[in-house]
């Protein structure tokens, strides 16, 4: 995180960028004049919220690349109203046209601005429209969620109502110089565009090449509307580079690859966002293949968040949704959610309850913001073009996601220290309070019971002793440091010794509970917990089950076993039988579950049972090689790596690494863990990590069915979502 910064703060030195901030915010101040009176359209925009009649309007801006953003917002707009719109009011579309132009921009934020019923502002695909027209939509407090603009800039003014949708060009770069490292790029061309946010993004991509030990051994500079590129491209001639990394729009980037081949370059390029998501594939042909673009969106992305949506846009459209409709389906759905959350329109209650709401799990990524109004969670994905198509590139981003989590514990450490030398105010007036609103918002999970606090506390503990801990436990374990994760060949015990640190990092349990089965799983898992304890400082309550072909540990009456054949736990399977006694007894002692996925219990029990600790708020995990069930877990530590049984997958790798075979690649990311996490369930028990931590989290795990809606594997029998008390030990869900 802090090299981001750095690296960034290199790039605002050379002069050729410098005046991009002064310049844009100049220009919007200039072009919104005056004399108009912003603050009055605050203050109407406000009045219309507070008298709650009327329908809710999102001002959406239509895209130039195509109209799958525009439809996007409208399928969730539709299925927003399906549901019963928000707060008892219609949820309205207003239409504004694109423009690449500021001065036509300028034209369309004053009439958003002008209209009182708007809330919220979706598009204006450039960074170069959203940064300068963000002045506007501040000043006439409207909440700006531009839903492609990338710009450090963006959330670098203080503003309020300006929130971030896609990660900024610092991670960008970052992420795309992690893969370049991790695919043996060791020498690499930059070429650019004569544009702002190409230059910035070059410039920072640079710096972290050479931070993470690259050579930037070639740079050059273009005009994005020349035709001919064949003059600069021909000073490659002679330069020993492995990699191109090509910053610019779709429609220069095809025309400068496409002479690259001509001229008999073979290297593969390494490319911005905005090769992904323009018509690039089209236009380069044949010649653009092997180039890597960060995306932020897969149609085959896994999850019934995910199939729902594909399945509606196909109905409604008749064709696959691109990036440009998932981004516009999912900033609609998360402009609603902010407004259940604040059960208010009011700009100011928008505002602040973005920021300090809970993370929330869209079809493109996890969306978890800061005080600023940077996203974290959400991050880009490298996919690669091959055969006239995007493709994924699975688990390349792990280094880069483990390595960030690792620097966001040190800034936090910095933080903390910083503040604990910050002598203490002079006596003096009291700040004023925060709005009831907001402090409401803040204040939600202090309103849990005891246990969920405790809870809360220990997962979201103060970063000078997270940071703490970390560091303890890297110091302790060579093993926990990523160079060794990523070049050492582990055992499978070393490696689950490593992803346990790193849980108990996340989740900061003290007690923590273990079902063990009579297995060769059970006996490595508990070996796993008492290894760990003593170094980590937590005590382990071990449960065993009895062997699978074990009689019953004592008979049930008729009443008890009335209830459990409703409740679909068979009467007749002691193992079943000791699984709920384990799971209720360690409910009441532990703060942190350690689940064994291959316990021999069916996946349905299991997903209820764990179900059932969120009551008691505990929160369930897993380290395993392989995750094929939904077992109701909170956290999830699940290997990554390339799936060399899929020829396909493999394939995708050829061409674009660098004296590696893709088997080495796999062995570089097998030992790194693929986090998941499910997000209602960090709600539930409330957990509220910092957002920077959520950088590590992959994936946010979704229930197979509705939780209170049948579970197909207990045949027919109900899910009961209720909470179960101490006085009924051997309830569950």
């Amino acid at each position: 995180m802090a090299r981001l910064r750095r690296g960034y703060a290199a790039a605002r030195r050379r002069p050729a960028a410098g005046a991009f901030v002064l310049a844009m915010l100049c220009a919007a101040l200039t072009l919104t004049g005056c004399g108009r009176q912003y603050t009055n359209l605050g203050e109407a925009r406000a009045a219309y919220a507070r008298d709650g009649i009327g329908p809710i309007v999102i001002a959406a801006v239509e895209d130039p690349l195509g109209p799958g953003f525009l439809q996007g917002i409208e399928l969730a707009v539709r299925e927003i109203n399906a549901a019963g719109g928000l707060l008892g009011r219609a949820v309205q579309i207003r239409r504004f046209p694109s423009s690449g132009d500021l001065r036509q921009g300028r034209r369309t934020a004053i009439a958003i601005a002008q209209d009182p019923r708007i809330s919220v502002v979706l598009g204006h695909r450039t960074s170069e429209l959203a940064v300068p027209l963000s002045v506007i939509y501040e000043r006439a407090r409207v909440l700006f969620m531009p839903s492609f603009a990338t710009a450090e800039q963006l959330t670098r003014h203080g503003f309020d109502f300006v929130l971030r949708t896609l990660p900024d060009n610092a991670a960008m770069a970052a992420q795309t110089a992690s893969v370049a490292q991790l695919f043996g790029h060791e020498r690499i061309a930059v070429l650019h565009s004569r544009d702002d946010y190409a230059r910035e993004l070059a410039f920072l991509f640079e710096d972290e090449a050479r931070a993470r030990g690259l050579r930037i051994v070639f740079g050059a500079s273009f005009f994005a509307a020349e035709s001919n590129y064949r003059g600069m491209l021909g000073q490659l001639n002679g330069v020993d580079f492995d990699a191109v990394y090509l910053s610019t729009e779709h429609l220069p980037g095809a025309r400068l690859v496409r002479q690259l081949r001509e001229l008999g370059f073979a290297q593969p390029v390494l490319g911005s966002d905005r090769l992904a998501f323009g018509r690039y594939e089209e236009l380069v042909g044949s010649a653009g293949d092997r180039t890597v673009a960060p995306g932020i969106y897969d149609v085959d992305t896994p999850g019934p968040l995910n199939r729902a949506f594909v399945t509606a846009y196909r109905a409604a459209h008749n064709a696959d949704p691109d990036q440009s409709a998932a981004q516009g389906y999912d900033t609609a759905r998360l402009f609603a959610d902010i407004v259940r959350t604040a059960g208010s329109t009011e700009p100011s209650v928008l505002a602040t309850t973005a920021r300090y709401s809970p993370p929330r799990a869209g079809v493109t990524g996890i969306f978890a913001h800061d005080p600023r109004g940077d996203v974290y969670g959400k991050l880009f994905e490298l996919r690669v073009l091959r055969f006239g198509r995007w493709w994924p590139l699975p688990g390349v981003t792990a280094p880069y996601r483990l390595a960030s989590f690792r620097a966001a514990r040190l800034e936090m450490q910095r933080e903390a220290a910083q503040q604990a030398q910050t002598p203490a105010p002079a006596p003096g007036p009291q700040p004023t309070p925060p709005e009831p609103a907001m402090a409401e918002v803040v204040d939600a999970a202090a309103a849990a019971a005891e246990r969920l606090q405790q809870t809360a506390a220990a997962v979201s503990m103060p970063a000078d002793k997270a940071v703490g801990a970390a560091e303890t436990a890297a110091a302790a374990d060579p093993g926990a440091d990523l160079q060794t994760l990523t070049t050492a060949r582990l055992s499978a015990a070393e490696r689950a010794r490593i992803w346990l640190r790193l849980a108990h990092e996340i989740l900061g349990f003290q007690r923590l509970g273990l079902v063990a089965p009579q297995t060769g799983a059970g006996s490595a898992a508990v070996g796993l917990a008492r290894s760990l304890a003593d170094d980590l400082g937590f005590t382990v309550d071990i449960c065993e089950l009895p062997a699978p072909d074990a009689h019953a540990a004592e008979p049930l009456n008729a009443i008890e076993l009335t209830r459990r054949e409703r409740e679909g736990i068979s009467v007749d399977d002691p193992l079943e039988q000791a699984a709920v006694r384990c799971w209720t007894r360690l409910a009441r002692s532990t703060d942190a579950l350690l689940v064994v996925p291959d316990s021999g219990l069916r996946p349905g029990l299991v997903r209820r049972l764990n179900r059932t600790l969120r009551s008691f708020g505990v929160p369930t995990f897993a380290v395993a090689q392989s995750l094929d069930s939904d077992l109701g877990l909170t956290l999830a530590l699940v290997a990554t790596g390339v799936d060399l049984d899929d020829p396909q997958v493999a394939l995708r790798f050829n061409g674009v690494l660098k004296g590696l075979r893709v088997s080495a690649l796999n062995r570089k990311l097998t030992n790194l863990p693929a986090v998941s996490a499910d997000l209602e369930a960090f709600a539930e028990l409330g957990i509220r990590p910092d957002p920077r931590l959520l950088t590590l989290v992959s994936r946010a795990m979704q229930p197979a069915f509705p939780s209170a809606g049948p579970d197909p594997a207990q045949n027919g029998g109900t899910d009961a979502d209720a909470a179960v008390s101490a006085a009924a030990p051997t309830s569950y869900e």
